[in-house]
């Protein structure tokens, strides 16, 4: 009798243990209000009528970036390549903070929190980063791949989805700011294109005029073919000047990581109208260019 009655109170006791793991477990899991659906990492492939985003994707930046010098480890990963990301990747002391290269460098430097990604096994931001993946199709609605918490969370619009990576952390600056500019309320897929990521001032229905030479917009003409609209129209006051890899002009931004300063080309997204030309035609500038009366053009 008394070793009946110590199994029947043993496995009570088992009972209740499971019933307030179960409670306790289910208490832990994830907002439903936050979560839309599983992490899937496996690369989809594209039916046909989605093959032109596809094509447009695979010409676009966010297609391999597999660079020695700009993330190919496991820290960077997080945006350059989030299903090689390990959120438990951490930067290291100098001089092997990450694993990379810098171009005065023959080999990468590899961190021991950081392992190097060989390029075979890099995967770019694809599909599965900004998108629901189901049997192997990408869905319409957007979402962010958060590798943390192995969840799709729903945003509310393109420019939110672009912010979780083009943002500013403590040592890098990767955010796009419009300010108080000409394109303040403007969402990122009204300029650029979601797949290959190319804004074009003239394609997207917006200034048709641009590259069609005339008199009624100064400075469109012949002689700045070969002038960006950000290099003109900047309102963050950038240094503006010839980009020789590209033969056209831009503006450039200077960084400093590490210790170390670099001066490169950098996109604005701080516009204006009016144009200040007193930047690139002042006088006993480096480039030979003629100086204006007028510094300003609108």
């Amino acid at each position: 009798m008394k070793t009946s009655l110590t199994t029947s109170c043993s496995s009570k006791i088992r009972w209740m243990v499971c019933v307030i793991g179960w409670l306790f477990l289910s208490a832990c899991q994830p907002a439903a209000a936050l979560v839309v659906e599983p992490l899937v990492t496996s690369e989809p492939a594209p039916t046909p009528d989605q093959s032109a985003y596809w094509q447009a994707w695979s010409q676009g930046a966010h297609a391999s970036g597999y660079d020695l010098g700009k993330g190919p480890n496991t820290y960077c990963a997080r945006c350059h390549s989030p299903a090689n990301y390990d959120p438990l990747a951490k930067v290291d002391p100098p001089p092997n903070c990450v694993s990379c290269k810098f171009a005065f460098e023959s080999e990468p430097r590899v961190a021991v929190s950081n392992p190097l990604i060989p390029e075979s096994e890099w995967r770019g931001t694809g599909c599965e980063s900004c998108h629901w993946v189901k049997d192997g199709v990408a869905e319409a609605e957007i979402s962010w791949t958060n590798i943390q918490t192995g969840y799709h969370e729903t945003l509310a619009s393109t420019t939110q989805l672009c912010e979780k990576c083009h943002t500013d952390t403590e040592t890098l600056r990767h955010k796009r700011d419009l300010k108080d500019g000409a394109h303040k309320d403007y969402t990122c897929t009204e300029c650029h294109d979601a797949h290959s990521t190319v804004a074009s001032c003239s394609t997207a229905n917006c200034h048709p005029q641009v590259g069609v030479e005339t008199e009624a917009l100064p400075g469109h003409d012949a002689e700045h073919a070969n002038v960006t609209c950000v290099a003109c129209h900047d309102a963050s006051g950038l240094e503006v000047g010839p980009f020789e890899d590209q033969g056209v002009w831009v503006t450039f931004r200077t960084t400093e990581l590490l210790g170390r300063t670099s001066s490169e080309p950098y996109q604005s997204h701080y516009l204006q109208l009016a144009v200040p030309c007193g930047r690139c035609h002042f006088p006993d500038n480096p480039w030979n260019l003629g100086v204006l009366e007028e510094n300003t053009s609108s």
